[in-house]
C-alpha cells in the first residue's frame, strides 16, 4: 500500500533541529485527517528518521514518491494533491 511517512524523530541533544521537536506529532495527526477526509487510499506512518532533520518537518509518499520538508498544516493541501498524482503511477 502507497503511504505518507511522517518523520518524529526527536534527537537527543534538544538544542539540535529534528522534526518532532518542530510539531511533527500534531502535524501527523492532521496529515492522518485530511486523508481520511479526502478518501484517499493512503497509510499514513511514523518514522524515526528521514535524514534530514534540519529541514524538518519532513515527510515522503512511499514507495519511490517525492520528500516533503519544511512541512506545516498549510502545506497539507499541496501533499494531498501531490499524492494523488503518485497514486496513479
Amino acid at each position: 500500500m502507497k503511504s505518507i511517512l511522517v518523520c518524529t524523530n526527536h534527537r537527543a541533544n534538544p538544542n539540535l533541529p529534528s522534526c518532532g521537536a518542530r510539531g511533527a506529532e500534531a502535524l501527523k495527526q492532521q496529515i492522518t485527517d485530511a486523508v481520511g477526509a479526502s478518501g484517499l487510499p493512503l497509510g499514513v506512518k511514523e518514522i524515526q528518521c528521514l535524514g534530514e532533520c534540519d529541514e524538518g518537518p519532513n515527510l515522503r509518499l512511499i514507495p519511490g514518491g517525492p520528500t516533503f520538508q519544511h512541512v506545516d498544516a498549510a502545506k497539507i493541501p499541496v501533499i494531498l494533491k501531490a499524492a494523488k498524482s503518485f497514486l496513479k503511477e
